[in-house]
């Protein structure tokens, strides 16, 4: 048993939309570094919890803690009460996040996405956050397009750059979702080639919500199977692949291999 303090504690995690409950009690410790590939159906509640740590989304009930520290609450004298802005903007630095549909800026250069938010919100200076930005664009291959613009870029080196985009900030932990749902085919390699490097070279933690089975079996150090807002199932590639002990884990496999 790990006695390592987990970096990210999520402890009955509820969100509804309307009568729609999405997420019914989640709980789920990670340790830093991990590289945790979560899967399932759609609508099992994969992207909002994503959506939740970065704060885009308000949960209805339930914690999550970041280092021992509440995202959604603050410390009010002997409790707590709801996080203010600079609270929930903090702990979000700590977080970097790539979604599906790479919202690159369309009016600024490559570079240009790189450098925005270090120099405005890190305060770093030109010069360092140019000298990052190259460097992370070299790491993803798309050094060569640095003055290029998003509309001159395929699906896949938007996303390339995202993922640089998001890395510039210097997160603790990287949520990626679903970043290859969005490409064409022949594209979806040369992310996950890059996501590949990302998780073998680096010690930062990385949730990946992905429908790519033999990536998540590859890559993760555990699979986390979503159905119906709970987590089913937890555990190593090997046996959530090879052995799933719930039949509903076994029914979702066979679907989405045979596919």
């Amino acid at each position: 048993m790990n006695e390592t303090p987990p970096q990210l504690r999520v402890r009955d995690l509820q969100k509804s939309y309307g009568n729609n409950a999405v997420l019914r009690g989640l709980n789920v410790d990670i340790q830093a570094g991990e590289k945790i590939a979560i899967i399932g159906p759609s609508g099992s509640g994969k992207s909002t919890l994503l959506r939740i740590l970065m704060t885009l989304e308000a949960p209805n009930s339930g914690d999550i803690q970041i280092d021992g520290e509440s995202i959604w609450t603050m410390p009010n004298g002997d409790g707590n009460k709801p996080a203010d802005e600079a609270h929930m903007r903090r702990m979000r630095s700590r977080l970097g996040m790539v979604f599906q549909h790479f919202f690159l800026f369309p009016h600024l250069s490559v570079r240009q996405n790189l450098t925005l938010a270090p120099r405005l919100v890190n305060h770093v200076t030109s010069e360092i956050a140019d000298e990052t930005a190259m460097q992370l664009l070299e790491m993803v291959g798309m050094e060569a397009k640095a003055d290029a613009f998003p509309a001159q870029l395929s699906g896949g080196q938007k996303q390339r750059v995202a993922i640089a985009r998001a890395l510039a900030m210097q997160p603790d932990i990287m949520l990626f979702d679903e970043v290859t749902s969005a490409l064409d085919p022949e594209l979806v390699h040369e992310v996950l080639a890059v996501l590949r490097k990302l998780a073998s070279a680096s010690d930062m933690t990385m949730l990946l919500v992905t429908h790519e089975m033999n990536f998540a079996r590859e890559i993760a150090d555990r699979v986390l199977f979503f159905d119906g807002g709970v987590i089913l199932e937890d555990g190593p590639p090997e046996e959530i692949f090879t052995n799933p002990t719930h039949q509903r884990t076994q029914e979702f496999l066979k679907t989405v291999l045979e596919a």
